[in-house]
């Protein structure tokens, strides 16, 4: 019987260590997906590159960029890699014009031009390298969600 409440008692306490030890680890965990601010440097980086696969792989005549970002999280394991829910929007600027600068471009004003796709986007960011790639997207036309 002693050793019963012993063993209770022992697994008490590492409950309670477990407890104060996930509370208190304010770092990232590596390898854990975790929230990350919208504003983030990175994550806009990321929203970037992402928006620019988009745009290399779409057939419209213009140009696409972020409208809104919904959700955005970061895994760290030998880089980083965000996972990013993201509105974008078709701008004024037309693909074949020298429109580098997605921030130049204003968004359609013309009703029938307007569209707005809801994406999911994988970034992969190597910082030591200065590289970043997206390895995965996958969009939707709004309208078709709703």
């Amino acid at each position: 019987m002693r050793v019963s409440h012993q063993l209770l008692l022992l697994v008490f306490v590492l409950a309670a260590l477990c407890s104060f030890v996930h509370t208190n680890v304010s770092h990232p965990i590596p390898g854990a997906l975790q929230n990350i601010s919208k504003n983030d440097t990175g994550v806009q980086k990321a929203v970037l590159v992402g928006t620019y696969s988009f745009n290399n792989k779409s057939n419209d005549a213009f140009l696409f960029k972020a409208s809104a970002v919904d959700d955005s999280k970061r895994q760290i394991v030998k880089g980083i890699r965000y996972v990013l829910t993201v509105d974008i929007s078709r701008t004024m600027c037309r693909k074949m014009g020298n429109n580098k600068d997605l921030s130049h471009c204003p968004f359609q004003t013309d009703s029938v031009l307007k569209q707005t796709f809801l994406c999911h986007f994988e970034v992969w960011s190597i910082p030591w390298m200065k590289a970043m790639s997206t390895t995965y997207f996958n969009c939707h036309s709004s309208d078709t969600l709703k």
